[in-house]
């Protein structure tokens, strides 16, 4: 088809983004039929086929044949198409079958039912298109996770149950059910795919060859013999996904299709209670009695297990419950927090455990929007209507905004609302699907977003011509400026088209010939993309990335930059989107990218890429700073790089001028939350916790409920010892987003301090059924802390041991260099003084290899502490050594506390106290309340003074 690129895999779950790339000349074909390559194999299709479907991304591969996301382009929607084999659709027999099986099919609907809704063929190709999940497969969770809590496994099965209740109650039998065909979306809601295709495309049984046709890990006895099966059939199959979500494995296993089929028919099952203890008896004798050999002694209906899944699910402890998870608003760029993998050292478990979910936000006075400068024309960019009678054109609606606020971003002489902030506004407002804006619309995004003007326009077509229309006006009276009209042939038209807008928009404006023609005014092809797919993918992309859906922003970013290897604004955004979602090796790899790409943006867009560039490394935050501020010279109130400049200046602990930059955003009232979760996060290390609550509960009454303020709150309030209100606020999160790792970890943490540690354990657990990688990290470090609190060593080492493997699987160097010094720090615990050498070098050198000078510090503060802890003195006085040598290279002139620290522990060993309290006195006045280290400095001062 038409989206080239590499084949590239998701960061967090490891499943093909999209794996089409461009043909080369020998496999390119003529007209009627293209070729649509594939990763693995070539599919021919027809030029029908293809010229009504664009292939967006190959879902995967069934027996039957491939299974592509794509787009239905006659009616703008995304479906799911299975292409099949030719082997398969070969037989006219089968084919007649399906047809009239769909007839059938068709009249399901239910919640839990992936629609068929058709077979067709086109120039001799077989393919069905059905409706498209976003989501994973069943059968991948379980490969990814191992297994599945009882309260999950019992919470997917009742749904599958519900589902099949209403295709028994039609008539359809699935009779290849199946952790394949089980899809669970981004909710954790289940879609059973594939009713009513297996058995018309397939035999029953085996041939006379021996050879079995289905799925035979699956297959209930009957079906294995051939027989005429019923929806008991599909309860057996049931059992055994049941019996799977619960121990890792099938019931049975064999070296051949046929011996797997014989043990469904022979051996009864190994009781899974044998192979996972969780596992209650109640669920045990559930499963137990699907996979009866006998369908009589089976639950006879799927209403009957469903019932039954109903009663062992309300018994569950609330905790174990699974609830749907409920979409929730994401934010952009960079916010900073504190990890548990900077706090890898004795004595700071506690502090560990209660600094996870610490953010607040602090008490300001509510401000009127700060409007620009007076100065110079203020304007926004309204979406366009589109008035064309074509569906395929409406995503221009956003896009055509999109070139003009980035070509009209370059001038000198007007100030520009960026499309963040006006879809931010549009959303708030309700305006992002209405078709026309009225006069008090338009009056009211204008006070929001502080701009004088507003610019309205139309699109329309006649053949192939194109012509957009627009009116330039002042919101508040609605006086007319300049109305202005421009024509082109076909959408690759639009770049020119714009482009000659911008010159009489400024016309409008009365700007004088001289200022126009000294303006800043690139070619808006050249800063963005000559491409018009490149920029429809990157607009829907961007559609996702501001509402912080990541995982779903990132695959049209691809799709972008595949149509245009040189879209330097789709490389910045994947590294954004990957920076949030914790994944720095691809971060870095699409900002390098990017940064080469950098002349080939706006003025705004290359500071930012500068900007992020030379923010990597603290050695190089001098250029980052520098890049930022020339930015915020020309547009002071640039959300993000307030942001991003406030992150940099807290990186280096210049507390003041990072809270000068987060407040910029809070007196303009970003809806983001990142700049309020970043200035409270420094109020809590600076220990004013009234003002964090204070603007906890400020963001919460007048700006938006959400998980990350809740449990915000709920950490503050643990650490006034306000328990009770602390859970309150903890569930609240909670209710919004039950996998969310802050709220659970702060649970957790309550528990933990109130003594009670079995619950706080219970909580603890629950980041592991978290199914991301980053925080299946994130939960392997809370629970080695936890273990080392409770002094359990070896716990602690299992923990930390998954953790690396993981760590290192996923190339995150930062995360090994942690995980080695958990490891180095608990072998001398253990007296394994070999092993803590060994693991603390490995911390330093992966700490190293990370480029971090933050996880250099943190690696060398550890190995040198450990090595204290076994009297190595001299190998502590050279990581000291090491340690200065990186702190002369960074910019955070605070951390040299740490080096203080150790000084002092060095000269309480060589019994100079005097001197040992003195380093200690200039370690303590550098320390913020929240440093861990203050912790070991009581300790170690208690000791030197005893």
């Amino acid at each position: 088809a038409e989206n080239p690129g590499d084949t590239r895999f998701c960061g967090q779950c490891g499943t093909s983004l999209f794996s089409t790339h461009t043909a080369s000349e020998e496999d390119a074909l003529e007209a009627p039929t293209r070729t649509l390559i594939t990763s693995t194999n070539k599919i021919r299709i027809g030029a029908n086929f293809a010229d009504r479907y664009h292939i967006l991304e190959e879902l995967g591969q069934g027996g039957m044949g491939r299974v592509y996301k794509a787009l239905d382009t006659q009616v703008d929607e995304k479906l799911a198409i299975k292409i099949l084999k030719p082997e398969v659709a070969a037989d006219e027999k089968s084919r007649e079958r399906f047809r009239n099986e769909l007839k059938t099919t068709r009249q399901i609907s239910h919640r839990h039912i992936s629609r068929v809704y058709d077979f067709s063929e086109a120039d001799g190709q077989s393919y069905i298109t059905m409706e498209y999940v976003s989501g994973e497969d069943l059968k991948s969770l379980i490969r990814r996770i191992g297994l599945l809590t009882p309260g999950k496994a019992v919470f997917i099965g009742r749904q599958i149950t519900e589902g099949l209740a209403e295709a028994h109650r039609l008539g359809v039998i699935h009779r290849d059910l199946k952790p394949h065909n089980i899809m669970l979306d981004k909710e954790g809601n289940v879609r059973i795919m594939d009713f009513g295709i297996a058995r018309s495309f397939q035999k029953t049984g085996m041939t006379d060859t021996g050879v079995i046709i289905g799925t035979p890990e699956y297959m209930s006895p009957e079906q294995v013999e051939g027989k005429e099966v019923d929806r008991r059939s599909d309860i057996y199959s049931l059992g055994i996904i049941l019996y799977e979500m619960l121990t890792g494995r099938v019931p049975f296993t064999g070296d051949t299709p046929l011996s797997v089929a014989v043990k469904q028919k022979t051996e009864r099952p190994v009781n899974p209670r044998k192979l996972n203890p969780q596992i209650s008896p109640e669920i045990s004798r559930i499963i137990l009695r699907c996979l009866e050999k006998d369908k009589e002694l089976r639950f006879q209906d799927a209403d009957q297990l469903r019932e039954e899944l109903d009663t062992v699910e309300k018994a569950l402890p609330k905790t174990d419950r699974v609830v749907p998870e409920r979409k929730t608003r994401g934010t952009r760029e960079i916010t900073v927090k504190f990890s548990l993998s900077k706090m890898f050292i004795p004595a700071l478990v506690l502090a560990a455990l209660a600094a996870v979910t610490f953010f607040g936000w602090r008490i300001l006075a509510k401000r009127d929007v700060v409007l620009f400068a007076a100065d110079k024309p203020s304007l926004a960019v309204m979406h366009f209507e589109n008035n064309t009678g074509d569906a395929n054109l409406t995503h221009w609606r956003k896009a055509l905004s999109d070139l003009l606020i980035a070509d009209l971003s370059q001038s000198r002489f007007l100030q520009v609302l960026s499309g963040e902030r006006l879809y931010e506004i549009m959303e708030e407002l309700d305006l992002l699907t209405s078709s026309s804006y009225s006069s008090g619309d338009l009056r009211e995004l204008a006070e929001r977003g502080g701009v004088r003007y507003v610019l309205v326009g139309q699109m329309t077509k006649a053949g192939d011509t194109i012509r957009l229309n627009t009116t330039l006006q002042e919101a508040r009276t609605g006086k007319v400026l300049g109305s202005e009209q421009v024509e082109g042939e076909g959408v690759d038209s639009l770049f020119s088209l714009v482009d000659d807008l911008t010159t009489r928009i400024k016309e409008d404006f009365k700007l004088s010939e001289e200022k126009i023609a000294s303006d800043v005014d690139a070619k808006v092809e050249e800063i963005t993309t000559s491409s018009a797919e490149a920029h429809r993918y990157y607009n829907e992309g961007m559609t996702y990335h501001n509402r912080g859906d990541y995982t779903k922003s990132i695959p049209y970013m691809e799709l972008a930059v595949a149509h245009d290897p040189e879209f330097a604004m789709a490389y910045r955004a994947m590294s954004v989107a990957y920076q949030n979602l914790g994944y720095q090796n691809e971060a870095d790899r699409r900002l390098e990218r990017a940064f080469e790409l950098k002349d080939h943006v706006s003025e705004r867009e290359r500071y930012y890429i500068e900007a992020d560039y030379y923010r990597r490394s603290e050695a190089t935050y001098d250029q980052a700073i520098a890049a930022y501020e020339k930015l915020l010279a020309i547009y002071p109130d640039d959300s993000v790089g307030n942001n991003n400049l406030g992150v940099v200046y807290n990186s280096i602990e210049e507390y003041d001028k990072a809270l000068e930059r987060f407040e910029v955003n809070v007196r303009n009232r970003q809806k983001n939350y990142h700049s309020y979760t970043n200035l409270a996060n420094i109020y809590l290390l600076l220990g004013r916790l009234r003002k964090s609550e204070g603007v906890s509960r400020l963001y919460l009454d007048e700006i938006s409920d959400h998980p990350q303020m809740r449990a915000q709150l709920a950490g503050i309030l643990m650490r006034q010892r306000k328990f009770d209100e602390a859970l309150e606020q903890a569930d609240k999160a909670l209710a919004l987003n039950p996998s969310f790792p802050d709220a659970i970890a702060t649970k957790g943490n309550i528990y933990f301090l109130q003594d009670d540690k079995e619950q706080a354990l219970a909580e603890y657990r629950k980041l592991l059924e978290i199914e991301q990688p980053m925080a299946n990290l994130y939960a392997r470090n809370v629970l080695s802390n936890f273990y080392i609190a409770q002094g359990k060593m070896a716990l602690a080492e299992e923990q930390l041991l998954e953790g690396l493997a993981l760590a290192e699987m996923m190339g995150e160097k930062g995360w090994v260099a942690g995980m080695h010094s958990g490891l180095s720090y608990v072998h001398a615990l253990r007296g394994r003084s070999q092993e803590a050498d060994q693991a603390g070098r490995l911390a330093v050198e992966n700490a190293r290899a990370s480029g971090s000078m933050e996880s250099q510090r943190k690696a060398m503060f550890t190995r040198a502490l450990v090595q204290v802890m076994l009297n190595d003195l001299e190998g502590a006085r050279l990581s000291v050594q090491e340690l200065r040598q990186v702190d002369a290279q960074g910019l955070n002139r605070r951390a040299v506390r740490h080096v203080y620290l150790l000084d002092g522990l060095l000269l309480s060993r060589d019994g100079k106290h005097d001197e040992a309290l003195e380093e200690f006195r200039r370690a303590g006045e550098l320390m913020p309340m929240l440093d861990g280290a203050r912790i070991l400095l009581s300790d170690a001062m208690g000791e030197t003074l005893w």
